[in-house]
């Protein structure tokens, strides 16, 4: 009895369509992926050159420090209370301004949970003075 070897099969990929097929999947993803976007503090910046004259009486200093300690007028407060402050301050003028002064050393997060407090409080007028070293 003879036996014949039998005939060796090669596996054959064909990649002459491997590069459309990895475009075309990366066009896909690109479409339909979701990039996730920061949000930044809202705010609405006036037009250049609009000066607007402000009475000192409507206006209350809110300093911010590096360590994030919060003041509001000469009054220390903590996070947690200053909706609370400027709830009551705002009940008694409701035309009044917060002048937002932060050290230059605080870091962003405390910067915007102050302003997101303030926000709570229906505070609709912020103004950010510019940074300086503070100390409450």
């Amino acid at each position: 009895m003879i036996l014949r070897k039998r005939p060796k099969y090669q596996a054959n990929i064909p990649t002459t369509s491997m590069s459309d097929i990895a475009f075309l999947l990366i066009v896909f993803y690109m479409l339909t992926s979701v990039f996730a976007t920061q949000k930044g503090l809202q705010i609405v910046l006036p037009e250049k050159g609009k000066e607007i004259k402000v009475r000192k009486t409507n206006i209350i200093n809110v300093f911010v420090n590096m360590q994030g300690q919060v003041k509001i007028g000469e009054e220390e407060v903590s996070l947690a209370e200053i909706k609370e402050k400027a709830e009551l301050l705002l009940s008694e003028n409701d035309s009044l301004i917060f002048s937002l002064t932060v050290d230059r050393k605080c870091k962003y997060d405390k910067v915007t949970k102050v302003f997101d407090e303030l926000r709570q409080a229906n505070a609709l007028r912020i103004a950010f003075a510019s940074p300086r070293d503070v100390s409450p």
